[in-house]
């Protein structure tokens, strides 16, 4: 009996070890903005290879045996460093992201160039909902947040994948209805909340999707987050600082008491987080 390349990947796929944890690891690869194909899915070769392909993705940790080995041939494990852009508003969805170790931010970009973000996106999700829906361009800016890994298969792929396993999609539109819920949480907390509540639960959403308690961020890049002004972000983490909630150092922020956090946030971090619970 000959072992094809094919068989060879389906038995792969059947006995993958599965690796999730609910925070990240923050690496700042310090690279300039070019996308960066780290390597294909492989074959299982040795301990080294099964390690480099640990799956950190809760999506694509769900799947069966048979759903990983129709979708795992056709993927790409891309590195994205810090604020690089991985879609630019109305940009042709031609691959979807299932974030890995990167954390991305989708952000609304007003025709003054005006920007703030609408969404986070880290390892519990994708970036291609448009997708599901019939839709062939990405309707917001796309960046990466958090330097790292993700994931990523061509738009054909995707969807003929969920044409074969209708599991899959079932699968995804639940994250879809979580995003949703997500994004009206957004619009209400955007409105009605201050900024130091707003920040502080920017900060808990990031801290919830990385391995450990510090990473890579500029006052400037919050700013941009929260659609205010650096000076008032300034501000509010000064703010957070003197109150021994967090410390920040040469572009770096440390969460030092997360509880402290989630009493200074608003609401929406606990509807967010529950209502991703509810569409696990």
């Amino acid at each position: 009996m000959y072992i094809t390349e094919e068989t060879m990947y389906t038995e792969y796929c059947s006995r993958l070890p599965f690796v999730f944890n609910t925070r990240r690891r923050f690496e700042h690869f310090g690279r300039n903005n070019e996308l960066t194909m780290i390597s294909q899915f492989p074959m299982i070769e040795s301990s080294k290879s099964q390690t480099q392909t640990q799956i950190r993705n809760t999506l694509l940790e769900k799947l069966s045996a048979e759903e990983r080995s129709t979708l795992f041939p056709s993927m790409e494990l891309i590195e994205f460093s810090t604020k690089e852009t991985v879609y630019s508003p109305r940009q042709p969805l031609n691959h979807a992201y299932f974030p890995d170790t990167c954390v991305m931010s989708m952000i609304t970009v007003l025709d003054d160039g005006s920007e703030i973000e609408a969404a986070t996106v880290g390892n519990e999700g994708m970036i291609g909902i448009p997708l599901l829906l019939g839709a062939n361009q990405m309707p917001s800016k796309v960046v990466c947040q958090i330097s790292g890994t993700a994931w990523r298969i061509s738009a054909e792929e995707l969807l003929k994948a969920i044409e074969e396993h209708p599991a899959l999609l079932s699968s995804l539109k639940k994250y879809a209805q979580a995003l949703f819920d997500l994004l009206a949480q957004s619009t209400a907390c955007n409105r009605l909340h201050t900024i130091e509540q707003r920040c502080a639960r920017w900060l808990l959403s990031t801290h919830d999707r990385i391995e450990g308690d510090t990473f890579f961020l500029t006052h400037e890049f919050l700013a941009t987050m929260l659609g205010v002004r650096r000076p008032g972000v300034s501000l509010v983490a000064k703010s957070l600082q003197d109150s021994g909630l967090v410390s920040y150092k040469h572009g770096k922020m440390t969460v030092r008491d997360r509880n402290g956090l989630e009493g200074v946030s608003c609401e929406c971090y606990a509807a967010v987080r529950d209502s991703f619970g509810r569409h696990n």
